[in-house]
């Protein structure tokens, strides 16, 4: 028997790099979801007082981010510089993280740990700053998420429905942004008009983790680990060096 044959096969995921990241995905998504009813399921009217701290008592908020997103992220972060179907997944993963958890946001049952979530769009923010360092400038789409988008989009939608990771991420490119065959082409060129931006891409990005993490710090003033966070988004920006150091020693 050669020593290959010997060796135990790993079974846990196909071997291909797309296949591999669908089947993780498909994964993440099925977890998210067993998490969120075992959190519906706890906070029902008429549960007995030993289910409704079981949120709090196994930090179900913090596992929920760290355990179906954070981890998933980072894979594919790190695989994006040197993977394009890595870096494809990666943003449509964040597409629906975005929507997953601006879904919660507008769902009362959860108003509680509404701090949770907007501090999870402020990260998923930050990682679309990571990306626009990745992706061609002529080659990026105007960007749908910010606070004001996803929010208006949800409220136009029946609160609580539920988002499926599948279906997010079988929407083509398309249907997120429809093409308008109505609109007259620029006349500069479709190239320099993509290439004309009034603000660039990593600091809108920025300015929107930072609407996130200010929400937070305005109905939660106590949260050191958000001014921590906005500190190093303005010590990334040019002029904003005191408002960094006034959110590292804000407590």
């Amino acid at each position: 028997m050669e020593e290959s044959d010997r060796r135990p096969q790993d079974v846990s995921s196909p071997p291909f790099p797309s296949c591999r990241y669908r089947y993780q995905l498909n994964v993440f998504d099925s977890l998210s979801e067993l998490m969120l009813d075992l959190l519906t399921i706890s906070l029902a009217p008429g549960v007995p007082a030993s289910l409704k701290n079981i949120p709090e008592k196994y930090n179900i908020i913090i596992r929920l981010w760290t355990n179906c997103f954070y981890r998933l992220l980072e894979n594919l972060r790190r695989s994006s510089p040197t993977s394009k179907i890595a870096l494809e997944y990666l943003q449509e993963f964040i597409y629906y993280a975005y929507t997953f958890y601006a879904s919660l946001l507008e769902r009362n049952t959860f108003k509680e740990y509404r701090a949770g979530w907007l501090e999870a769009l402020g990260d998923l923010a930050r990682y679309r700053i990571v990306i626009t360092a990745m992706i061609p400038v002529h080659t990026r789409t105007p960007s749908s998420l910010t606070t004001a988008a996803v929010t208006n989009g949800l409220r136009s939608s029946p609160v609580g429905s539920a988002i499926s990771l599948s279906r997010t991420l079988s929407t083509t490119s398309s249907e997120k942004h429809p093409a308008r065959p109505d609109s007259p082409t620029p006349s500069v060129g479709i190239v320099a008009a993509r290439l004309m931006q009034l603000e660039p891409e990593k600091d809108r990005w920025r300015r929107i983790a930072r609407d996130w993490y200010a929400q937070v710090v305005a109905e939660y003033p106590g949260r050191g680990k958000l001014h921590h966070h906005l500190g190093l988004l303005s010590r990334e920006a040019e002029g904003e060096e005191l408002r960094g150091v006034y959110h590292f020693v804000k407590r």
